[in-house]
């Protein structure tokens, strides 16, 4: 796995939240070296990590991604050493690259956890040291109080298990003691489960419910199978199981050290799972690549692995899953040498900041006929391009009969085979079934229809979402997304407010 430098953060930092937003990868709070609270974020752009300043510490505070892409912070430490608990909250605009107030929870917190809802609330559970409890935030009423949990949870897992059924599990309770099987349910049903009580969970402070979900109310989770061997937990509309991957999670690294396990992100669009390893021995990092798909249908899921030397700078930390198998690795803790699981040194935090490939790069030397190849392909665009510069003069009847055929034949196809709604659909794939360049593609979409390749897709998409609220208005707006071909819900909201000027709660509204 190759490693590259990135430019050093502003400040060390450790247990913050690693974000992509905007496009661009973003670090929220966290502690500084002491073991004290910080009140800044940075995102990295132009290569360079650019400061911003927040309103509050949130140490061991929440996270809640907004379907407008904005996140929502709230509670946390306020205090050195992690003590103490907070009620302040904030929403981070990665837009504007600011901070805005969002008001008061109706209790303080720590070591808390969110899951956003489909109507764009956000749940809230989880304390430290104090009484626990649900809450709801609203965009438009604030904090709402609601059930109590008793003895309540520490950084629990809040996860749907049906469209009208929460679940909450964790590690801890708010006393740090381990719970067991024990689930709660948010009408205030508990539950216990017997795998549960056998797997040791890790702490769920580093990532949002959605980058666990594989498929609608199924999610997976690492975690230390009778507190030795590593395993998936895989949560299926509140039922558990475990994930049986070929081969398993190895318990040694290269170097012979014992390997920590412990965090997992989910690229639905790959249909794959990657989860971070840490050798407590030399510090190599690890990580597992999963494909979970054949597990959707009772089989093991096919596992590699793929490992990075320790350059100087390297720590403990949670690596953020990029585009194209890349992760970065910003800021970090330092660790005890030797241990297992692995112990943090809180009090001694990093500024360094890496990516890390798991591709490696292809080789710089191209074969000669492959330089031709390329330059006849070059060759061939410039004469597209000159002709469509030129579109505005008369054209041949044989020439715009062939463009106006090619044109019916993409309308028809993405029509008729509904290609809209595959998630992952890339110009390369209506090149394909075309049997002509994606290149010569795009340029006649853009030329032609006046509107990129993305633009002519989502606006199939939107349509089909208005059509689903017209005709069955009970869908939750996630899985009329999930419909409409949109890869989140956020994507969703986003192009669906462009392309009506509405966001899809207040085109239901008017429709109805």
């Amino acid at each position: 796995m190759g490693v590259e430098r990135l430019p050093d953060l502003n400040v060390p930092r450790g247990c913050h939240r690693t974000l992509v937003l905007n496009g661009q990868i973003t670090l929220l709070g966290g502690n500084t070296t002491g073991f004290k609270p910080i009140e800044t974020a940075e995102y990295y752009a132009d290569g360079a990590w650019h400061p911003v300043s927040m309103l509050y510490p949130h140490m061991n505070g929440f996270a809640a991604s907004l379907p407008d892409g904005s996140v929502l912070l709230g509670g946390g430490s306020p205090e050195a050493f992690g003590i103490g608990q907070s009620w302040g909250t904030e929403i981070y605009d990665p837009v504007s690259h600011s901070f805005s107030a969002s008001g008061i929870m109706s209790v303080k917190r720590a070591m808390s956890s969110a899951l956003t809802m489909p109507d764009r609330s956000v749940l809230i559970a989880g304390n430290w040291r104090a009484g626990d409890s649900f809450e709801t935030w609203t965009p438009d009423g604030g904090f709402v109080p609601g059930e109590a949990l008793s003895p309540g949870w520490a950084e629990p897992f809040i996860l749907p298990a049906s469209e009208d059924d929460i679940i909450v599990f964790g590690a801890w309770d708010t006393r740090g003691n381990r719970p067991g099987g024990r689930v709660d349910h948010i009408g205030g049903q508990t539950e216990c489960d017997t795998l549960l009580e056998d797997c040791l969970l890790p702490a769920n402070y580093w990532d949002l419910p959605e980058e666990h979900r594989i498929a609608d109310y199924t999610y997976l989770i690492p975690v230390l199978y009778k507190e030795n061997t590593p395993a998936i937990l895989k949560v299926d509309s509140g039922r558990f199981s475990l994930l049986e991957t070929e081969p398993p999670l190895p318990l040694e690294g290269p170097d012979g050290g014992r390997l920590n396990w412990g965090h997992l992100q989910v690229d639905r669009q790959a249909r794959l799972t990657w989860v971070q390893g840490f050798d407590s021995k030399s510090g190599m990092f690890c990580f597992a690549r999963i494909d979970y798909n054949p597990s959707l249908d009772g089989g093991k899921a096919p596992a590699s692995f793929y490992y990075a030397e320790q350059p100087g700078g390297f720590h403990a930390g949670c690596a953020k899953l990029l585009s194209g198998g890349r992760f970065v690795l910003a800021g970090g803790t330092g660790w005890e040498q030797g241990t297992f699981p692995v112990v943090l040194d809180l009090f001694n935090t990093y500024q360094t900041a890496f990516i890390l490939h798991t591709e490696q790069p292809q080789k710089t030397g191209v074969p000669l006929w492959a330089i031709l190849l390329a330059s006849l392909f070059v060759a061939g665009v410039v004469i597209l391009l000159l002709r469509i510069k030129h579109l505005k003069q008369p054209v041949p009847a044989e020439e715009s009969r062939l463009t106006g055929n090619l044109m019916e034949q993409i309308s028809t196809l993405i029509e008729e085979k509904e290609l809209w709604r595959r998630k992952d659909l890339r110009i390369t794939d209506l090149a394909s079934e075309l049997a002509t360049n994606k290149t010569y593609v795009s340029l006649l979409l853009n030329n032609v229809s006046g509107g990129s390749f993305t633009d002519i897709v989502n606006g199939y998409r939107v349509r089909n979402a208005q059509t689903l609220m017209r005709e069955h208005p009970e869908m939750l707006l996630d899985d009329v997304a999930a419909d409409s071909g949109f890869s989140s819900y956020t994507s969703f909201y986003r192009n669906f407010k462009s392309i009506t000027g509405m966001t899809p709660q207040e085109w239901k509204k008017v429709g109805e």
